[in-house]
């Protein structure tokens, strides 16, 4: 008789955007700023895939541990570095992403240690969890995880019941990314966006100044943003997305009457160079040490 196998592959639930709420239907828990990874526990190894599919095992030695987990298991979660506070440290991860020499590696992991937030359980002794309700799955992954030494770093991400408001208040006032809503009664699906799965981000917005764009054949790709950051006027990015079909056309149009063959101040972009007189408004989640937009949103012209 062959043996069980795990698949190749199970696509990670996505969730929809949200604004906070409460409801006694779905448990609240922080969404952790890290890298979504789902780890496979097979009969002889494991594997920790990325969302896009991408084999990272080799990145984290440290989470070998979960070779001590029940043969079949899969679980869904996020690889975070945390500080000093117990906070995601977005930067230290990256560069824990990039290395690729086993002894950047080992170095990183030393120096900067991740740990496995885990929320979910897809897979018990090979087989699906994944028509069972989050409550049930949650309850299958709080005994799963006593199968591992107490210094591991993996974790069940702590949850809520119903008082969704105030944990992203608390969320706030600590500036970590946001929180996640999930309905106790709903299953796993894999690849899709479901409104059972909520996420509620904080972000900040930022009135820009349009100095450049990215050319992209009659288009462009991205607008060049410049914005008075502690009283001084810097390069603070670029912004692609948000900017709908209508005023992309418009953008176009009026950039094209505005070149000019200086920027406005140095940065290290390159594009078509414009006369600052368009204005506008940004969502993004924070400013780097380098003093750039994270993840940033085009939220409006402004006139």
């Amino acid at each position: 008789m062959s043996q069980p196998q795990l698949p190749d592959f199970v696509a990670p639930m996505l969730a929809k955007s949200s604004a906070p709420f409460d409801s006694d239907e779905f448990q609240f828990e922080v969404k952790w700023d890290g890298t979504r990874a789902l780890a496979y526990i097979d009969q002889h190894r494991i594997r920790l895939m990325n969302r896009r599919r991408f084999d990272i095992t080799d990145r984290y030695p440290e989470l070998q541990c979960l070779q001590s987990l029940p043969a079949g298991t899969v679980l869904d979660g996020e690889i975070v570095v945390l500080d000093a506070e117990g906070k995601a440290d977005f930067p230290a991860l990256q560069s824990r992403e990039q290395a690729r020499s086993p002894l950047k590696i080992q170095t990183l992991s030393q120096a900067s240690p991740v740990t496995y937030l885990v929320f979910d359980q897809l897979y018990q002794q090979f087989a699906s969890l994944m028509h069972r309700p989050l409550y049930d799955r949650r309850a299958v992954l709080e005994n799963t995880i006593t199968h591992l030494d107490e210094s591991a770093p993996v974790f069940v991400s702590q949850a809520i019941l119903g008082v969704g408001t105030t944990l992203f208040e608390t969320v706030v006032a600590q500036e970590m990314e946001g929180v996640m809503a999930k309905r106790l009664s709903s299953r796993y699906e894999p690849g899709k966006r479901s409104d059972a799965w909520l996420k509620i981000k904080r972000s900040q917005q930022l009135v820009c100044v349009i100095f450049g764009y990215v050319p992209k054949q009659d288009d462009f790709e991205s607008l060049i943003l410049a914005a008075e950051v502690a009283g001084q006027l810097r390069y603070v990015g670029r912004v692609g997305s948000g900017i709908d079909f209508r005023l992309r056309g418009q953008l176009n149009q009026t950039l094209r009457t505005l070149h000019t063959s200086s920027p406005l101040l140095k940065c290290k972009a390159k594009g078509q160079w414009v006369e600052p007189r368009l204005y506008c408004k940004v969502r993004f989640m924070e400013l780097t040490s380098g003093l750039e937009m994270r993840a940033p949103v085009f939220v409006e012209l402004l006139e």
